[in-house]
């Protein structure tokens, strides 16, 4: 809590602390620092009628914080009224929809700035929108959050919308909290490194186990059925599907190899890296924090393909990526097989040239 007063020409603050909760207060030198700018970069000083605003509402503003977290159901939407809103939005034609969409992406730039990849825009409202290229990806993205939303607890967005064209598509999808693991990675604890593991080999695990139940005359896929497409196969273009691995395989270098053959084929996300796995730090059961895997995000990639392709996947670029996150890889993977020979087949490839 802050209380203002004036001296003179300049404006001081006393500051008092909310005790509320556990937190420690923030330490502060003295009970009336300056409001200036002690970063001697220009910042603008903030108007102190705003400070002395914040001081009656801070109270206010911390039990409602505490509120979020003894009672979350309270500020929980309606389920029921969000699909029903969605189910009657996309009614609308495809036009105003894109219009809208359009308008959006130019505010979410203009209140979060333009997003890194710039295809991935942050929206208001807890929303991103998703713009690509091409049609097919997005529709096998769509596809994929769907179903891991229905069959699955592995932490996903969910799919709002989809206009798919070959002028330009767009993927409406809720935003999941947390941050990408490679920005976190030198923050975690031991600990946190080995609930991050095992985590992520649950949704390895339950990933695999998801039937096919598409194009069953083809093995490997899209999760629509159709043509796989992934950078890393002749920069993304369509290819296949195809009646086995073998046919599969004549797609990349060294197809004749062992490491080329001989896989159960699964569901794969076939882009699982440091910039697709998002983490954050939780509140654990004994009222300690701790970092943990709060979301898994594009999929658009994702299909029926050999068992070792998220690993070697999750591997490339490998020199991008610091030694914590590659020895992390390894053990997720570990629970399912000994992949060593197919990625020493891949980075052959990698050298080659291979998805550069």
């Amino acid at each position: 809590m802050v209380e203002v007063r004036w001296d003179t020409d300049q404006v001081l603050e006393t500051v008092k602390t909310v005790p509320i909760g556990p937190e420690d207060p923030v330490t502060i030198e003295g009970p009336y620092p300056l409001l200036g700018d002690h970063s001697r970069f220009g910042v603008a000083t903030v108007d102190a009628r705003f400070i002395g605003t914040q001081a009656r509402l801070a109270t206010s503003i911390r039990y409602v914080e505490l509120a979020r977290s003894i009672a979350p159901q309270l500020f929980a939407k309606s389920s029921s009224d969000c699909a029903a809103l969605s189910a009657g939005w996309r009614v609308l034609p495809e036009g105003p929809r894109k219009a809208a969409y359009g308008g959006l992406r130019t505010l979410g730039a203009w209140i979060y700035g333009t997003s890194d990849p710039i295809q991935v825009q942050r929206l208001p409202f807890g929303l991103y929108l998703k713009v690509q290229g091409d049609p097919d990806m997005v529709r096998n993205e769509f596809n994929a959050l769907r179903r891991l939303r229905r069959e699955t607890s592995i932490p996903v967005p969910k799919p709002i919308d989809m206009i798919s064209a070959d002028e330009g598509s767009y993927l409406l999808i809720t935003r999941l909290p947390g941050f990408p693991l490679w920005r976190c990675q030198e923050l975690f604890s031991d600990t946190d490194c080995d609930e991050i593991v095992t985590q992520l080999k649950d949704y390895v695990a339950q990933l695999r186990a998801l039937p096919k139940t598409v194009n069953r005359e083809m093995a490997i896929c899209n999760t629509l059925g159709e043509a796989c497409q992934d950078p890393r196969i002749q920069s993304a273009d369509p290819i296949g599907p195809f009646k086995d691995e073998a046919a599969f395989s004549q797609c990349l270098r060294f197809s004749d190899e062992p490491g080329r053959r001989g896989h159960k084929i699964v569901f794969t996300h076939a882009d699982l890296n440091p910039r697709n796995i998002l983490v954050d730090q939780v509140v654990l059961p004994g009222g300690g924090k701790g970092w943990r895997v709060t979301g898994i995000v594009d999929w658009e990639t994702a299909g029926y393909y050999p068992e070792y392709w998220d690993y070697t996947k999750a591997l490339f670029e490998g020199f991008r990526w610091k030694p914590r996150y590659l020895e992390m890889v390894h053990r997720v993977f570990q629970e399912f097989g000994d992949y060593s020979r197919e990625l020493d087949v891949e980075r052959r490839a990698w050298e080659l040239g291979d998805g550069v």
